[in-house]
């Protein structure tokens, strides 16, 4: 694939630091119908990462990137993923789309030595989204976007605390986790 690509294209790197915003989640475990609405501090949450694209009109993009807060302050993650990427050519302004795939690495304990919430261990992802990038002198510029996350069936780790076992947990059921990125590079 990398062999396909013409030695004509443009490259470039972008270093890149965003926030993200979660979903709605309703988090239900799998033997009860009791549910744990999950509302998440959005200031805990940000991401940073690396981005190389290659394309004049047509190419790919991607992504590593690094959040010490996924979802929430006791879980850290590692995000990957390779897009197509379609941008216009202008000279000095180019907006973007992009839509590809990749994963979320997850990890982490709570303070009590549970495994956090936000723990969802390896999961496959599906990211979207699109954005500009403003080249005002050469070769050196600034990006600014918008991406979504579509992480299908996330198990979340719930504390049920027990006369036995005060640090057990259970896994939710799974659902879609959807997330929303807005970055600047």
């Amino acid at each position: 694939i990398l062999a396909a690509v013409p030695a004509y294209a443009a490259d470039d790197l972008t270093l890149f630091g965003a926030g993200q915003h979660q979903g709605s989640l309703t988090v239900r475990t799998a033997t009860t119908t009791a549910t744990t609405p999950a509302n998440f501090d959005p200031g805990t949450f940000g991401t940073f990462g690396l981005r190389i694209s290659h394309a004049k009109i047509f190419g790919g993009e991607h992504t590593i990137a690094y959040t010490p807060h996924f979802l929430d302050a006791s879980t850290k993650a590692i995000i990957y993923n390779s897009d197509l990427l379609f941008q216009v050519p202008a000279p000095k302004v180019k907006p973007y789309g992009t839509v590809g795939l990749g994963s979320i690495f997850s990890w982490g304990t709570d303070e009590s030595g549970r495994p956090s919430f936000g723990k969802i261990g390896n999961k496959f992802a599906i990211n979207y989204g699109g954005g500009v990038k403003v080249f005002p002198a050469g070769p050196v510029g600034i990006r600014f976007d918008i991406r979504g996350y579509l992480v299908p069936d996330a198990k979340f780790n719930l504390a049920i605390p027990t006369s036995t076992d005060p640090l057990a947990t259970v896994k939710s059921q799974g659902q879609n986790l959807n997330i929303l990125e807005a970055g600047v590079g």
